[in-house]
């Protein structure tokens, strides 16, 4: 049967090739973004037993500073590690970057702090050497040691069998090699490619202003990500059930701490209203999660509509194939062939295109990959998400394309077998109406195409307008020919005087490069998707209870509006003289100034740090600037509390930014050549143009606008290229019934009418399926849009008459071809 199937096949390589190239398509598309999908989303940690895994975090209200998702103090974490009755372990992570210098050259990395137990509790082992035991976790600061992932080994190492006792230096502090982690196994943070694991009790040396704020005893200060292997035989709802009742025991004698003497009954009773949540840990945590979950999705859908389409394209096209083969195949019923065999055979063809198309599918699928992650993968972003196929996705290709070969290949078979063999020998020349169940189902597909299509249109539009209306947002600042890029010069051992004094020399030799127009720099990057915010109090301004009192905080050095080029609306920027020493002052922007002081007002009047009553009021507000967008465009702008930097007590890594009168491109390597000129071991990263910043931003909604584009027009393609094959055969089926019409006196206008009005019932019983439909799946993709409503008349509108328009155009030929017809050759011939 198989050889019969590719003989067959092979008398139709026109036919098989477009068959081919239209699933391979779809087969590509729905493998890329499943393997997508399934690295960042489904795929469990490469650990022992990843099903007994769970994240512990509170939900609800807490008293004090947090940083990062999901966190959790470390006096806590101790407090479930040796409490959490059902748990066989208890670890804490919590991410890092670190700058390490090796050989010569210094270079920044990330890394993980973790607990003592962290590889005995996921079941992780060494090769070479040991990891980290719970001897580990004993003296803060005393246990300078460090394991590599196996991936950095082989490539910053080439392998080095020795390299157990070796030493490096990260962030200053010499450390020593005692093993290299199992090979495939990058922590627990999915996507990102941690390079080394330091143990937790390290993290004052490495991160001492870190250390300074999240102690190993701050009860108040969340920052540990903690993770827990249940006991054998005990299941979530168990889990959930003991850990409630610890928590509230725990936040019962927390809220007796000093750090709650001065706060509100109100604050108090919204703390201990806070709970333990437990859910599942097997896939690890992931930032990427956060932003790439739904338009990931979003996209396996499309992909999914645009292989039915191919589908029914290719369906089409078999049907009209089988129709050729009618004596054939009656003939072959006539010998003795069974009706299965013949379905079988039909089937079987129909199995070896699915074959082919999964194959080339395979190989444009990891093209499509790499061409995605080039999208949102940073320029110092070392990933674990890649492009090569994996056995599972090549699992899931093949159950795809044998899905897909089900879908068209059944209804050719169907047809086949139900065929009467005396009909079909007698050689009838047609029917005069070319009507019938092949007709119809032809048809109906190509109506079916229709729909699909239209509503990728539809969905393309959308995406494509909410990036438009992204990218004309004005973020309060100008970006064209601005630089930003950052340094830590902590890493590299710098005590605080010394780094202040770095930072202020940089902007000075940066603002006095040829070519530069000014320079500043502040802590928190704009469009960056991260935030710093605080409680405060402000002059004049009754809290309500409960009311949050969080502005958005930057530090920032004098000149940092003049070169962002943002609008002071009152008062001043920052110069030198406003030092530690002078009167504490800041500038807001305009958004708090009239949620605080509505009826104007603001300058002078003052804030204090902190929340509780009887805060003091110190710091004086001398200027107002205009609205910035902070962590992306999408959110409205925060009310921000700008800082001078020079009057933060302590010192951070910071982004600056640069003002050029010419190409920036022409100034990344003298900026760098500049940092490197005073400390020739200080990683500069991050480096590129405002312009990219914001591009990066949009990252997600160029993914979804770019490939909803591509894939609705492609849908469109594959839509017209059935519905014209569809009624070329129809016109040709219809020869008899058009000569008699045309002998009786109809004119080729109204034959080509004729075509043309079946062509508009099609397109119109598609697009009245499509629009019910749409509106009705309208809302899984609401929250992906911006500044445009997914009952947009002009997109939808537009996309119907788009599809029509096409549609038209690819059943104007065989129209055309039907109204010229000469009735006595057709007559004659028939």
């Amino acid at each position: 049967m198989l050889r019969d199937a590719i003989r067959s096949l092979r008398k139709n390589p026109g036919l098989i090739a477009i068959a081919v190239l239209s699933l391979s398509l779809g087969i590509g598309a729905n493998t890329a973004i499943f393997s997508l999908l399934d690295q960042i989303l489904l795929r469990m940690l490469p650990v022992e037993q990843p099903g007994e895994l769970v994240q512990l975090a509170a939900r609800g209200s807490h008293y004090g500073s947090n940083t990062g998702s999901n966190a959790m103090s470390y006096p806590m974490y101790k407090d479930f590690r040796d409490r959490g009755e059902v748990f066989s372990g208890v670890l804490c992570r919590f991410g890092i970057s670190l700058s390490m210098g090796h050989g010569g050259r210094t270079e920044r990395i990330r890394g993980e702090l973790v607990s003592g137990n962290y590889f005995q509790v996921l079941g992780v082992g060494a090769a070479p050497g040991r990891t980290f035991t719970p001897d580990d976790d004993k003296t803060p600061g005393g246990h300078p040691v460090v394991m590599l992932s196996h991936e950095f080994w082989q490539s910053r190492f080439a392998a080095d069998p020795d390299i157990v006792g070796k030493e490096l230096v990260l962030n200053n502090q010499k450390m020593t090699v005692v093993g290299v982690a199992r090979k495939g196994f990058f922590g627990v943070e999915v996507g990102e490619q941690v390079k080394v694991f330091v143990p937790l009790m390290m993290y004052q040396p490495l991160m001492p202003l870190f250390a300074n704020f999240y102690t190993l005893e701050n009860r108040r200060g969340r920052w540990v990500n903690v993770f827990a292997r249940l006991k054998p035989g005990v299941s979530m709802e168990q889990a959930k059930a003991a850990v409630g009742p610890l928590y509230r025991r725990i936040i019962e004698d927390e809220v007796k701490d000093a750090a709650f003497a001065n706060t509100t009954e109100y604050t108090r009773n919204q703390f201990l209203s806070s709970r333990m949540e437990v859910f599942p840990g097997a896939t690890g945590r992931s930032q990427y999660r956060r932003f790439l979950e739904t338009p990931l999705y979003v996209l396996m859908a499309l992909t999914g509509l645009v292989l039915l389409i191919a589908c029914a394209n290719v369906a089409n096209l078999l049907i009209v194939r089988a129709a050729a083969r009618q004596k054939e195949i009656a003939v072959r019923l006539a010998l003795g062939s069974s009706k299965g065999r013949i379905a079988g055979q039909l089937l079987t063809e129909s199995v070896l295109l699915a074959g082919l198309a999964t194959a080339l599918g395979v190989g444009l699928s990891t093209l499509l990959v790499r061409a995605l992650l080039a999208m949102f993968t940073a320029d110092e972003t070392a990933l674990t998400i890649h492009a090569s196929p994996e056995p599972r996705i090549l699992i899931f290709a093949a159950l795809v394309g044998l899905a897909t070969a089900l879908l068209f290949g059944l209804a050719p078979a169907l047809q086949a077998g139900r065929q009467s063999v005396a009909s079909t020998l007698k050689d009838e020349s047609g029917s005069v109406s070319g009507a019938g169940s092949h007709a119809r189902l032809r048809k109906g597909l190509v109506a079916a195409q229709v729909a699909l299509s239209l509503l990728l249109l539809i969905a393309s539009g959308l995406f494509v307008r909410t990036l438009a209306n992204l990218r004309d947002v004005d973020p309060g600042f100008a970006t064209d020919r601005l630089i930003t890029f950052q340094i830590d010069p902590r890493a590299n051992g710098y005590d605080e005087e010394r780094t202040r004094l770095f930072y202020r020399t940089l902007a000075e030799r940066v603002s006095a490069m040829p070519g530069a127009e000014t320079s500043a720099f502040s802590i928190m990057r704009l469009l960056d998707g991260n935030e710093w915010d605080s409680t405060i109090t402000a002059e004049g301004y009754q809290a309500a209870p409960g009311e949050a009192m969080n502005p958005h905080f930057n530090f920032i050095s004098p000149g940092y509006f003049k070169t962002l080029r943002a609008a002071m609306v009152a008062g001043r920027e920052f110069t030198e003289a406003d030092a530690m020493k002078s009167p504490k002052v800041c500038v807001v922007n305009e958004s708090f100034s009239k949620k605080y002081y509505p009826k104007g007002g603001a300058l002078g009047r003052h804030i204090g740090m902190g929340g509780n009553p009887g805060t003091k009021t110190d710091i004086e507000i001398v200027g107002i600037v205009s609205d910035l967008k902070y962590e992306d465009l999408r959110k409205e702008v925060p009310r921000q509390v700008f800082v001078p930097f020079a009057q933060v007590p302590y010192v951070m890594e910071v982004t600056f930014y640069t003002r050029t009168a010419a190409d920036p491109d022409q100034f990344f390597a003298s900026l760098g050549q500049i940092v490197h000129g005073m400390d020739p071991g200080l990683p500069v990263y991050g480096m590129r143009t405002l312009d990219r910043q914001i591009s990066r931003s949009l990252t997600t909604e160029r993914l979804i606008a770019g490939l909803s584009a591509a894939f609705g027009l492609l849908a469109t393609l594959l839509a017209v290229i059935g519905l014209y094959g569809v009624m070329t055969y129809t016109v040709a089926q219809r020869s008899r019934e058009i000569g008699i019409r045309m002998a009786l006196g109809a004119d080729g206008v109204r034959i080509a009418g004729m075509v043309l009005r079946e062509v508009a019932l099609l397109v119109g019983i598609g697009v009245a399926v499509a629009l019910p439909v749409y509106f009705g799946l309208a809302r899984y993709v609401r929250s992906q849009l911006y500044g445009v409503s997914t009952g947009d008349i002009a997109i939808v509108a537009g996309a119907t008459i788009l599809l029509a328009g096409v549609a038209l155009g690819a059943g104007y030929l065989p129209a055309r071809r039907a109204g010229s017809m000469s009735p006595l050759r057709v007559l004659r011939y028939e």
